[in-house]
């Protein structure tokens, strides 16, 4: 998760995903933008990636749990989410 200094979103979908994240055995891992190189940064917060090992397989931006589910189902066998 990448996020943003003083980004409500950001605060608030965070407790989600780390659940999600220890609900399927998932590193959860929150970048702050501010320490990126500016070119990299996103645009929108907060910014997803899903990662396997070094492979990039799928990145979203936004607090939509039903556009992570859809993600995250797509690529974890077995994947669970109790909102």
């Amino acid at each position: 998760m990448v996020k943003k200094k003083g980004c409500n979103p950001c605060k608030m979908f965070e407790p989600t995903i780390k659940d999600v994240a220890i609900e399927n055995s998932l590193d959860f891992k929150a970048i702050k933008a501010e320490e990126m190189p500016e070119k990299m940064r996103p645009k929108y917060f907060p910014f997803f990636y899903l990662m396997d090992n070094d492979e990039l397989l799928e990145s979203w931006a936004g607090i939509s749990t039903r556009k992570m589910t859809k993600v995250l189902s797509r690529h974890i066998d077995n994947f669970i989410f109790n909102e």
